[in-house]
């Protein structure tokens, strides 16, 4: 008996599984990438034990339902206490609005559930929306109001009845919301959150108004997952449309952080928005939809009929350390992505008499991640362009992550030292965050004095290659670390048997692979390799042949800038194929890098946290692989330098 599993967002076919096919990991990984999904077995429904059984097996922490503001009724099941419950109890001619469940809590639960027991006779759907469809929306339309959301959070004002009240859809007692079985608990429990406040009423009910709460959030990694989306993470909408009752008046359930009323205008605008952009499914028996609460909103239309919806929340994925995951980084070697910011600014090709400027605006824009190297030619401008951004106090050193790079000339033992050295003198740093060889090539010295950046000829104007042990360098940048002038080290160019050479040999694992990543050159099967044995990856010429075509290594119709595909994923997200192609290698888990000498086009390529790509678009821009490389020393060193020098097959 097969469940098949298919997104709800788009027109996908879907996988089908063995039931106990549908691990943690896969099912975790799908939420994050599609955001909600139907579950269903076609040949025979699935029954309430089995949709409990199904998300014990998932492995997630319990989450306690506290603070919710709908009565609920716990449905018994075998697999455990207090695990699945009726969904919102509220009256069937009643609407529920749009929300994340308990956005108004300070941690709201990763995920929801619902199952159908009994589908309705007419009506009753589950409505679901994409929050960063409705970020994305809201920013555009009503920036101050997004903006002073960020700032200062949002506050909920409720009346809470003693008793739950079955003829209001916000009817549920403050006992059952709080878990508590007089006014006294009551008011222990709510004297523990800073920001609270509560006033009781002569019916025994009692107001509280919540501490700030964050109403926008950026979700980051998950799992290893780069989702980096911005969600409209709360319940204002929810509040002013349907906190309406004997006792409540939904104009007045809300504020800003501040205490500030929120405009009745935006929130109507905003209301509208997403009931025209809404998703609807129409429940079958036995229907699962599984959602991913921190990116999702869901609502209930009105119904006619019996109408049984089951419903269960959770929280974080225990993981399993012992279970093997394609392509994560296993727990040993991992940490956590610090700046949390997967975009990376690069400085190739960037003249000097702009580099400073370049590197000055790029921090303002928000880049943490400053990409350089010896070779580049432009260190001691970007290290000008630094030191202005922390003496302006754009940053502190300590938020920024600065890599560069151990260039071909300085392989041997006693010039690896040397090399750093000159780097941090240029950068003006004490240290570096990740120090990178540039090319597995190692070449003939050539002194600091006589020429810097040495290029890839010597002082004669040719090309020497030398017979050279890596290993021999990657014992010096191990020195590095242990003498704290680096903090973490890696590769650049490398192969799989290089890294699998590296691997078998070293002290200090590496931590970084950069290569060249587009779509055209995907390199899926180095791409896992690296992730697997502990390494990010970070991704140079993610536009394609756009950087080689003054370089004479590729035309203007190659550029991927230009692609079809691409063009015509940017016209229907309304983003520009830059954006796209940054936004399909955070998608797949690597660190993009771009540049530009723009500040607005800075701006404008950073601006990729506001939507996201679908497992269909992802499918149309990975079929543009045809593992076409055009930083190649195989190709054009023997053209510009008379030197034969492969690195790839």
């Amino acid at each position: 008996m097969m469940l098949s599993v298919k997104p709800l967002f788009e027109e996908h076919p879907g996988r089908t599984y063995k039931p106990d096919e549908l691990t943690q990991g896969e099912f975790v990984d799908s939420l994050d990438h599609q955001k909600a999904l139907l579950i269903r077995r076609e040949d025979n429904p699935l029954s309430v034990e089995e949709f409990a059984d199904l998300l014990v097996g998932f492995n997630f922490e319990g989450y306690p339902y506290v603070g919710g503001a709908a009565p609920r009724t716990i449905i018994p099941v075998s697999a455990g206490k207090d695990i699945i419950f009726t969904a919102n109890e509220s009256p069937p001619q009643e609407p529920i609005p749009f929300h994340h469940e308990l956005a108004q809590t300070p941690n709201p639960p990763e995920y929801i559930f619902f199952y159908c027991d009994t589908p309705p006779e007419e009506g009753g759907e589950t409505p679901i929306i994409d929050s960063t469809l409705v970020y994305r929306f809201a920013k555009e339309n009503h920036p101050e109001f997004i903006e002073k959301l960020f700032k200062v959070g949002a506050r909920y004002i409720r009346t809470l009845p003693p008793e739950d009240d079955p003829l209001s859809p916000i009817g549920r007692s403050y006992k059952n919301t709080w878990h508590v079985q007089t006014p006294q608990e009551l008011e222990a429990k709510l004297s523990k959150i800073d920001g609270c406040s509560w006033e009781w009423k002569d019916d025994g009910s009692v107001r509280i108004t919540s501490e700030p709460v964050p109403a926008i959030r950026l979700v980051k990694e998950h799992y290893q997952n780069q989702v980096f989306q911005y969600t409209f993470a709360n319940s204002v909408v929810a509040a002013f449309l349907g906190w309406q009752d004997s006792r409540n008046n939904r104009l007045e359930a809300l504020r800003f952080g501040d205490m500030e009323k929120m405009p009745e205008a935006v929130l109507e605008s905003i209301a509208n928005f997403m009931h025209n952009h809404r998703v609807l499914h129409k429940w079958q028996k036995g229907d699962i939809m599984a959602l991913n609460n921190r990116l999702v909103m869901h609502s209930r239309n009105p119904f006619t009929g019996p109408r049984r919806v089951f419903a269960s929340i959770w929280g974080s994925p225990r993981i399993n350390d012992s279970i093997y995951q394609a392509g994560k980084i296993p727990s040993k070697y991992y940490k956590p992505l610090v700046p949390e910011d997967p975009l990376v600014f690069g400085f190739w090709k960037v003249p000097k008499d702009i580099t400073t400027d370049a590197c000055y605006n790029a921090i303002k824009a928000g880049y943490r991640r400053l990409d350089c190297a010896c070779d580049y030619g432009n260190e001691k401008e970007v290290g000008e362009g630094i030191a202005r951004a922390l003496k302006d106090g754009l940053c502190t050193r300590e938020e920024l992550f600065i890599t560069s790079k151990l260039w071909n000339t300085y392989h041997k033992r006693e010039h690896v030292p040397m090399a750093l050295d000159r780097t941090l003198g240029d950068l003006q740093l004490e240290y570096l965050d990740e120090y990178l060889i540039h090319f597995p090539i190692t070449m003939e010295f050539v002194p600091f004095d006589a020429k810097y950046p040495p290029e890839w000829h010597n002082l004669q104007g040719k090309m020497v290659v030398v017979d050279h042990d890596i290993m021999e360098t990657w014992g010096a940048m191990e020195e590095l670390v242990k003498l704290g002038k680096c903090k973490e080290i890696g590769v650049c160019n490398f192969s799989t048997q290089l890294l699998r050479h590296l691997l078998s040999n070293c002290t200090i694992r590496p931590t970084v692979l950069q290569v060249e990543l587009h779509p055209e050159n995907s390199q899926k099967r180095l791409v896992r390799f690296a992730r697997e044995q502990g390494m990010r990856v970070t991704g140079f010429s993610v536009f394609g042949a756009t950087s080689y075509v003054e370089l004479g290594g590729a035309t203007q119709d190659e550029s991927l800038l230009n692609n079809e595909t691409i063009v015509n994923i940017a016209k229907s997200k309304e983003k520009t194929p830059a954006q796209i192609l940054i936004r399909w290698a955070c998608q797949r888990g690597t660190n993009p890098l771009n540049k530009s000498s723009k500040a607005e086009r800075m701006v404008e390529n950073r601006e990729v946290f506001d939507f996201y790509l679908t497992r269909t678009e992802m499918e149309l821009i990975d079929g543009l692989n045809k593992n076409r490389r055009y930083n190649d020393p195989g190709d054009f060193c023997e053209g510009a330098f008379g030197t034969f020098c492969p690195i790839y097959e």
